[in-house]
């Protein structure tokens, strides 16, 4: 049996690859840059009352809601605890949309994650860097080839007062994987095969095949933890109105299409956090959402344009922070269309994009030229490779080579759908046309997108926005990339075999070998043309202390939001 330390060590901690030297889409002769983290080391406790570093020891009780939140009645009475100290505080979250649905595992919008992780636990979590997985409702846990086994946090009270256990946890993941559930996390937990729970504090998960992201797949989108009595009792569309977890925020109220209001959870096992009450409102206008922080109304502004980033920072009552984003903004290719089905025409494509202009101009310097498929952050990350080069001489050189003939190269943009998507569309067609291509460009709507997208029915290109949940090139390189992702037109035998292996390997060297392979050949057939791996920015008031994550996901815990003095 692997134990946890070579796990950590030896299958999932950070490495570095060597250079891969395909030539194609980078620049010779590059300094290299510091090494990128890469998969996360977990880190484990054996002690069941631990908490997150940096927090405090909870206590078992709770009051009722604090002062100045709304007379509504909560789904449950909460528990009775001795209240966190501090005067209480509100903290209004404006974000570019109203939430959908409070139920975990119907959605995987940004507009439902920033209550969902709020409501709701997993069974581990990432820190602010992303390059630890720690215990959140587990304490520790085991692997041995297919058996991941997992003991939980005693003594953790749902909103209602009922207690977490193992049933829980068995129900919250065998419910994503229930197609009669209809949850959009399906995908995610493909790789389980059957969930046990022994006692009410071990749960195990037998997976089909080795696989060494399970700590990161239960941290993400759907390892959310729901109490099975609640949710079977009331049905899963009251559930989805009036949920409750064992998060460190309950629900209050909702009022579709105006706000949701979160209440401090001072029964929370992690110590109660330090705002009496969360309001999260939708304004589609990012130029609104700045205007909130400016007038000193908002707390946090989530996905803040570049354009507002210098009126936020000269108010002096905000400031922008930001982060990577853990996944690519690119043009993704119908391969099956003339001439897009030729590689080297796809390399003149890359070759000709400016992306240092795109960054500059469109994101305000927010951002970053990737240097393949893999993005930074991720497991496998080789900093040592050059950015994606911009060569117009040499992308005549490929059109030439592949016997281009001045065939129409269709690029579908949206506007809106990625920031800056329409404008960086225009400025591509220019850098097309300025090496020989006959580019097009055509504005299609979102549902048109969603559409194509479908029916694999794009005239060329697209713009599309491969994410990276779990840190790992498993997210975009097999999940999208491989059979059954959206790109079906594309297919690789050896990308599709180097691909399998690594899903379902706890070598971690062989996991490297087969990702540094898989971003040669991607580099050398762009299924995809890598273009920006953006910043995502928060606007967050002075009177407030949070970092954010670059998985988009909000910890809105005490030990990660705070009030200012």
């Amino acid at each position: 049996m692997l134990s946890l330390s070579a796990v950590a060590g030896g299958v999932l901690s950070a490495g570095l690859l060597a250079a891969c030297g395909s030539g194609v889409g980078g620049s010779s002769g590059s300094a290299a840059r510091p090494a990128a983290k890469g998969q996360p080391t977990l880190v484990s406790t054996v002690l069941p009352t631990a908490v997150p570093a940096g927090d405090v020891r909870p206590t078992r009780a709770a009051t009722p809601a604090a002062n100045g939140t709304p007379a509504v009645v909560p789904t449950a009475p909460a528990p009775t605890a001795t209240p966190s100290v501090g005067a209480p505080r509100e903290l209004v979250i404006l974000q570019d949309a109203e939430p959908t649905t409070l139920d975990p595992h119907r959605s995987t919008l940004p507009a439902d994650a920033t209550a969902s992780f709020a409501l709701f636990d997993t069974l581990t979590f990432r820190n602010e860097d992303q390059s630890v997985i720690r215990p959140l409702l587990a304490t520790e846990w085991k692997v041995q080839d297919r058996r991941w086994e997992l003991r939980l946090r005693p003594n953790v009270p749902f909103h209602d007062g009922s207690t977490l256990t193992s049933a829980d946890v068995r129900f919250s993941i065998e419910r994503t994987l229930d197609a009669s559930a209809k949850t959009a996390v399906t995908a995610l937990f493909s790789t389980v095969d059957r969930i046990e729970s022994p006692d009410p504090l071990t749960v195990a998960f037998v997976t089909r095949q080795p696989d060494p992201l399970l700590p990161a797949r239960l941290a993400s989108f759907g390892g959310q933890i729901v109490p099975k009595a609640y949710l079977q009792r009331v049905g899963p569309d009251e559930f989805a109105r009036r949920p409750i977890g064992t998060g460190p925020y309950r629900f209050l109220q909702w009022t579709r299409d105006d706000h949701l209001v979160l209440g401090r959870f001072d029964g929370y096992w992690g110590g109660a956090p330090q705002f009496s009450q969360i309001v999260v409102r939708g304004r589609a206008d990012g130029a609104a959402r700045a205007a909130g922080l400016v007038a000193g109304e908002v707390g946090l502004a989530l996905q803040l344009p570049a354009q507002q980033l210098d009126a936020v920072q000269r108010s002096n009552r905000a400031r922008v922070d930001g982060v990577l984003v853990n996944g690519l903004h690119v043009l993704a290719v119908n391969v099956r269309v003339a001439p897009l089905d030729r590689p080297l025409v796809r390399q003149a494509l890359s070759l000709a994009i400016d992306r240092e202009t795109l960054i500059k101009t469109v994101h305000r310097e927010q951002g970053v030229v990737p240097n393949g498929l893999i993005a930074q952050g991720d497991f496998g990350f080789d900093a040592t490779l050059p950015p994606l080069e911009y060569h117009q001489g040499r992308a005549r050189q490929r059109l030439q080579a592949a016997g281009y003939a001045g065939e129409p190269v269709t690029l579908e943009t949206t506007d809106g759908y990625l920031t800056g998507d329409r404008e960086m569309a225009s400025l591509i067609d220019g850098m097309w046309r300025a090496v020989g291509i006959n580019s097009r460009v055509e504005v299609i709507t979102a549902e048109q997108r969603a559409a194509r997208l479908r029916d694999a029915s794009f005239k060329g290109l697209f713009w599309a926005d491969p994410a990276s949940p779990l840190l790992d090139p498993d997210s975009m390189m097999v999940r999208l990339l491989g059979p059954g992702g959206a790109p079906e037109q594309w297919q690789h035998p050896e990308w599709q075999q180097l691909g399998a292996e690594a899903r379902s390997s706890l070598d971690r060297e062989l996991r490297l070998r087969n990702y540094r392979r898989m971003n040669e050949i991607g580099l050398e057939q762009l299924p995809w043309i890598p273009v920006v791996q953006p910043r995502r920015l928060y606007g967050i008031a002075n009177t407030v202390d949070f970092r954010p994550y670059g998985t988009g996901i909000l910890n809105l815990r005490r030990e990660n939001l705070k009030p200012r003095a």
